[in-house]
């Protein structure tokens, strides 16, 4: 048995299931997975950043990135503010409502920990963690 390609594929399967669990859970809400993750990245840069920043850090093209943040822009969740730096681009910054729905994204993003796990206990979720990071330490920890 090849212990690498199970873990490879195992990982895999997490991370479409967390993908699937979010995109139902923030469905409910009228966001997609993309929009609740760039609120959430936007939180975590006080609020405000660049187009490609978010895409960067994102891991998405910048046309995915756009259309996600069309939708947060006509959700009223983001505003577009001329950037000061450079006059050809915009950043991206959240609104009062965009902090509410953060909010929300919280308080949901803990409901679908709860339910992700099953019986996993604490020491075991710290063994993967110490492991998974091992394997993959330049990795953003979101």
């Amino acid at each position: 048995m090849n212990h690498y390609a199970v873990l490879f594929d195992l990982i895999g399967d997490l991370a479409r299931k967390r993908f699937h669990a979010a995109e139902q859970t923030f469905g409910t809400n009228g966001l997609g997975h993309s929009e609740a993750r760039l609120l959430n990245l936007l939180g975590q840069l006080g609020g405000s950043a660049s187009q490609t920043t978010l895409s960067t850090r994102m891991v998405l093209d910048r046309t995915n990135t756009g259309r996600a943040l069309a939708r947060l822009e006509q959700s009223g969740d983001i505003e577009r503010i001329p950037s000061p730096v450079d006059k050809r681009s915009n950043d991206i910054a959240l609104t009062d409502k965009g902090r509410i729905t953060l909010q929300t994204i919280a308080d949901l993003r803990q409901e679908i920990i709860a339910s992700f796990f099953g019986d996993l206990t604490t020491s075991e979720a710290a063994t993967a963690i110490r492991l998974l990071r091992k394997a993959i330490p330049e990795v953003s920890h979101e």
